[in-house]
């Protein structure tokens, strides 16, 4: 079924893992992603940014997905990155199964009528709603003011919320890292102590194995990934287009990124599971 964010990631609380979350950007991501759901029987959550749907149009993505989704494990439409009740509006109109609001870099109260503004609209609507708390680097807005979550901040803010899922800012970035990234485990594992609802890791990408399993273990039940896939997508199509018996039709040469992402996706899916 196509459910929302807290159906799949109260079960990981529940259950000890993560379900992961890709970002897509064209028809051939989410051909792969769903392919990688399809294989492997997990369940696993769409998501697109606010550049994203500037590009191929609020409603295209989600339509893609449910015109494209076959059933079997369930899965999620979700908005990532949400700056404004006007995107989270237009989302759910468009079938949106859940929506981030990102305020994290107001002040504290603002941030919290922010997300309550977007959890009262959301909730009325079925969708569920995930916020952010402290910074997470390689945006253009957070460049030298990473700020760590933390953990009484959490706390309140979650009560005053309501929102169903929370990002934290534990030394995580977006996009590709330039040096080793240092991600505070121990501060997953108090805020994971202190509240009851799930916690999102953003910008995985480019983070080791074992530091992924290690953040699963201290309480992470969604991880993004954006950057692995879009890496994926560009060496298959790459492969596709060197390929001898590529034309100029696009049919024979994007099925090599179609196949990429499903790998990659894949890969990181068996990742996220229990005891991986």
């Amino acid at each position: 079924m196509l459910v929302t964010n807290k159906v799949l990631l109260d079960k990981a609380k529940r259950e000890g893992y993560a379900v992961p979350a890709f970002n897509v950007d064209n028809l051939e991501s989410v051909l792969g992603v769903l392919a990688a759901q399809s294989s492997t029987g997990k369940s696993l959550i769409v998501q697109t940014i606010p550049r994203t749907l500037k590009y191929g149009g609020i409603s295209t993505y989600s339509a893609l997905v449910r015109a494209l989704y076959k059933g079997g494990a369930d899965v999620s439409i979700h908005l990532d990155h949400g700056g404004d009740t006007d995107i989270v509006k237009a989302c759910i109109e468009a079938g949106y199964t859940s929506v981030m609001i990102d305020g994290s870099m107001l002040d504290f109260d603002k941030n919290v009528s922010l997300t309550k503004e977007v959890v009262e609209i959301a909730h009325k609507s079925g969708v569920s709603v995930e916020a952010e708390l402290g910074t997470i680097g390689g945006k253009e807005e957070t460049e030298g003011q990473i700020k760590y979550t933390e953990v009484a901040e959490a706390v309140e803010f979650v009560r005053l919320t309501g929102v169903d899922s929370l990002a934290i800012g534990v030394g995580t970035a977006h996009g590709v890292y330039k040096g080793t990234p240092h991600i505070a485990v121990d501060r997953i594992k108090e805020i994971a102590a202190s509240v009851d609802i799930p916690l999102v890791l953003h910008g995985a990408s480019g983070l080791s194995d074992e530091v992924i399993r290690d953040c699963i273990a201290a309480g992470i039940n969604k991880i993004n990934f954006a950057t692995h896939l879009r890496q994926a997508f560009t060496e298959g199509l790459k492969k596709g287009l060197a390929d001898k018996s590529a034309t100029y039709d696009p049919k024979t040469y994007l099925p090599f990124a179609i196949k990429a992402v499903q790998e990659v996706a894949e890969r990181i899916i068996n990742l996220c599971e229990p005891n991986a």
